[in-house]
């Protein structure tokens, strides 16, 4: 195939000097050969520079923050600088197939409607490693297919693994500075409503997770990744307006999904995140539960049990004995986030 569209692949980094070098080889190591690689450095205070100068290559360049814009506005400083027709925003902690732009490219000839395109994830721990839940075959989601799925089932995107139409980010705007940990996810969403999507099978994304992560961070020092997903099924439901009808069923299944995900927290992450309570996860159920909209008798059955299990947690959750309790018996064979 030839290389006849830049693809833009942005790395943006935040004191990864002794990571981000994996990144930048496996993007320079692409099969594709008509590819920029930007590393845009929010204001890092260790040798990120020297690491980076370290790699000779004039496709390679360097930018860095005269001040740190926040994970999603370093993300929006990347569409600025990126010139290529196609947009890959790769983590600096994370890393790539040799061939993983030539097939999201091919993918995007074979099917013009796609503007977005994302592959599977294999996630890398400290002790383990696991392939994320995917397809085995390409795949196209019409337009709202694709938003039903990311509300109906647990997001399927993983975020480094995203390429995307660059000009589309003009039409829906760059990534909202309003959910510090989950504006990628709001940003599927609006993207995958009004245009189609696709799955590129056969490449994958290496994910690594660990206490190196802004994932990690989010999810286990604070509530704020928690409460920003609450905050987006509200805007969510906002946005829809009239049209939320039609997609009830999807956001109730996520709602469901995200009060369980709360509980789990509760019990299993509440101790780590000094100066809040982990009934406040119990809260944050509670919150999301008043937004669900049942439709039918069955519905209204579950959000009935919903609720039960919601004050039977909290009840559970105030007393750290019973937490500890808990934690044993239904959540020690979870690995990863």
């Amino acid at each position: 195939m030839p290389d006849e569209l830049l693809v833009s692949i942005c790395i943006p980094t935040y004191n990864r000097a002794g990571m981000i070098g994996r990144a930048i080889e496996s993007a320079l190591g692409q099969t594709y050969r008509n590819i920029e690689i930007i590393v845009v450095d929010n204001a890092s205070s260790d040798n990120t520079d020297a690491v980076v100068a370290s790699y000779v290559d004039e496709r390679l360049t360097y930018v860095k923050n005269e001040r740190n814009l926040g994970l999603f506005g370093n993300f929006n400083r990347c569409i600025e600088l990126a010139t290529g027709k196609f947009l890959h925003i790769l983590h600096s902690d994370d890393y790539i197939d040799p061939d993983f732009t030539a097939r999201c490219v091919a993918f995007f000839q074979e099917h013009p409607s796609v503007v977005m395109t994302s592959t599977r994830a294999r996630i890398v721990g400290d002790s383990f490693e696991k392939d994320s839940a995917c397809d085995d075959t390409d795949l196209v989601y019409p337009a709202p297919d694709g938003f039903r799925r990311l509300l109906a089932a647990r997001s399927f995107i993983a975020c480094p693994s995203v390429m995307v139409l660059r000009d589309i980010y003009r039409e829906v705007g760059p990534f909202s500075l309003e959910y510090p940990y989950s504006s990628d996810f709001y940003q599927w969403l609006k993207i995958a409503r009004s245009h189609d999507i696709g799955f590129v099978s056969g490449v994958c994304v290496f994910y690594r997770q660990g206490e190196h992560s802004e994932t990690f961070r989010f999810l286990f020092s604070s509530p704020q990744g928690y409460l920003d997903m609450l905050r987006i099924f509200i805007q969510i439901k906002i946005d829809l307006g009239k049209e939320f009808d039609q997609y009830a069923m999807e956001l109730l299944a996520a709602q469901r999904r995200f009060i369980y995900d709360c509980l789990f927290a509760g019990f299993t992450r509440g101790d780590t995140m000094p100066g809040f309570s982990p009934v406040v996860f119990a809260g944050l159920s509670f919150a999301c539960w008043t937004l669900e909209k049942p439709v039918s008798l069955h519905q209204w059955f579950g959000k009935l049990l919903d609720l039960v299990v919601i004050l039977t947690a909290g009840l559970l959750m105030i007393w750290s004995p019973t937490r500890r309790m808990v934690r044993a018996l239904f959540f020690s064979r979870r690995v990863g986030y």
